[in-house]
């Protein structure tokens, strides 16, 4: 009987021994169990913008710890953003959709989750210019802080909407923001297409600057998302509810940022988020429309996707709705 037991014994053990070793030996792509409360770490890049606010307030705020993610924010500027989220060293980026509509088009695996506020990008002209419509901007030099960047595509399409090629009718000269207003002041530019802190900025110089288009109040603009949350496609097929997680967390700074935009301009600049005064970065704030929005995000995708092929932003080839489904997806736990 003692014998018996003994084999018994010893089979049993022989098992438990096989199930840990082939456990231990399973595929490569398989990954260890999470610990209950253990909190997923994640990267999420950013510019430095007073617009990003949410995702500074998602972290600092406690949302994303709340949604089980041990946050880390990565400073770098767009091509910096563009080729991490590429090569996976960054999970997710808040971002201009007209900025990152052509890198998606050529084949960026990202996708965009949610609308996350409207407003950003400003046309201001002399306080005494005869420039009053897109018509009057023939033959006019423009200055933008970047070729392609989201204040010219704002222009470009309200110009080609109105019969005016933007390409060959108006002149773009590019100058460091700052340095647009020294251009302008020494007579090398007619107007300027410019986003915040420096929008907000300029437009309080009454006699210097009248507001053309500043798209968190001129239609159609001010009803369209311009800032989206993008996170990494990589991400969404091997993890969706990570994915989702980031992508909640932010919309909760988003409408903390809604109700307390004086106590959020403080803490981005006390935090050094942000430069520029306290007063500065709230009075920018509150006057976004932080209301994320799936629905609204996904329609702005649309929406761009529309106009930056009519400004030839993207190529011929492309078609436009079928670009926005690609880059647009709607999470599971996501609303």
């Amino acid at each position: 009987m003692r014998e018996r037991w003994e084999k018994l014994g010893a089979a049993c053990l022989a098992s438990i021994f096989l199930a840990v070793v082939l456990t231990g030996c399973g595929g490569g792509d398989s990954k260890p169990a999470t610990n209950p409360g253990e909190l997923k770490k994640v990267k999420i890049g950013y510019s430095g913008g007073t617009c990003e606010a949410p995702v500074f307030t998602a972290l600092e705020k406690g949302f994303l710890k709340e949604e089980g993610l041990d946050a880390e924010l990565v400073k770098g500027d767009f091509d910096n953003n563009k080729n991490s989220l590429a090569t996976g060293k960054l999970d997710a980026v808040n971002g201009l959709v007209m900025s990152w509509i052509k890198p998606l088009e050529q084949g960026l695996d990202a996708k965009f989750t949610t609308g996350i506020h409207t407003g950003c990008n400003y046309v201001l002209v002399p306080a005494n210019s005869t420039i009053k419509t897109a018509q009057d901007f023939k033959g006019k030099r423009v200055g933008v802080d970047a070729m392609g960047g989201s204040p010219m595509m704002v222009l470009a399409r309200e110009l080609v909407n109105n019969g005016v090629d933007y390409k060959n009718d108006v002149q773009w000269r590019v100058f460091p923001k700052t340095e647009l207003e020294a251009a302008y002041d020494k007579g090398e530019i007619d107007a300027i297409a410019v986003g915040e802190p420096f929008g907000t900025m300029w437009r309080k110089k009454t006699d210097k600057f009248t507001v053309l288009i500043d798209t968190a109040k001129t239609p159609p603009y001010k009803d369209e998302y311009c800032c989206l949350l993008l996170v990494s496609g990589k991400l969404i097929k091997q993890d969706e509810p990570t994915a989702a997680a980031i992508t909640r967390a932010v919309m909760k700074g988003a409408l903390y940022v809604k109700d307390h935009p004086q106590e959020i301009g403080q803490l981005l600049v006390e935090k050094k988020y942000v430069g520029g005064t306290a007063e500065l970065n709230g009075e920018i704030l509150s006057q976004f429309n932080y209301v994320p929005s799936v629905d609204g995000g996904e329609k702005a995708v649309q929406s761009t996707a529309v106009e930056a092929r009519k400004v030839q932003f993207l190529d011929p080839a492309t078609d436009p709705d079928v670009l926005a489904k690609q880059i647009f997806v709607r999470l599971k736990g996501v609303q």
